[in-house]
């Protein structure tokens, strides 16, 4: 039970940080990226843990169940979420490189946690194959991040898609 409240906290402190975030960029960019990392973060759990059956856990817990997905609603896309953000600004690439290997590790250590208390069973799963995991996430999320940014900008300069006829 202390796990629940432990996640709870940092899912408050997560959309705290995308508010914050939101200041920063559009709002429509925000919102946008971040239903795109749930689907992907569910959706590659899914595969995972059901279809492909690389991790186990107990499916009748509600307890677990929920203590899993808070964070999967709200801790990992902000993560990701700031990590796209800083992947875009003007730092140098090793530090980006710095960051990238800090927030992975912070994604994969949410499993690991989970591994630990007996909430999660890696059956043919490892540390290796969760930051793999995290970093096609990324990889996606920044190529989706980047045209969405393009898009909104341009629809922002009153450029027009119609391709109709007046």
């Amino acid at each position: 039970m202390k796990t629940v409240w432990l996640f709870l906290f940092l899912a408050i402190l997560s959309f705290t940080s995308l508010y914050i975030l939101m200041k920063k960029r559009n709002v429509a960019y925000v919102l946008g990226c971040y239903f795109l990392s749930n689907i992907l973060i569910t959706n590659t759990g899914v595969i995972i843990n059901l279809n492909l059956e690389l991790t186990k856990q107990d499916p009748s817990s509600q307890l677990i169940f929920w203590t899993q997905k808070i964070p999967e609603l709200s801790l990992k896309p902000a993560l990701l979420l700031w990590f796209i953000y800083i992947l875009f600004s003007k730092r140098t690439i090793f530090s980006k490189l710095i960051y990238l290997f800090i927030f992975l590790t912070a994604l994969v250590s949410i499993e690991i946690y989970f591994v630990q208390i007996n909430y999660l069973e890696w059956v043919h799963w490892n540390i290796f194959y969760g930051y793999i995991r995290y970093f096609l996430i990324i990889l996606l999320l920044a190529i989706y991040s980047f045209y969405l940014e393009k898009r909104i900008y341009r629809d922002e300069k009153g450029e027009t898609h119609d391709s109709t006829p007046s």
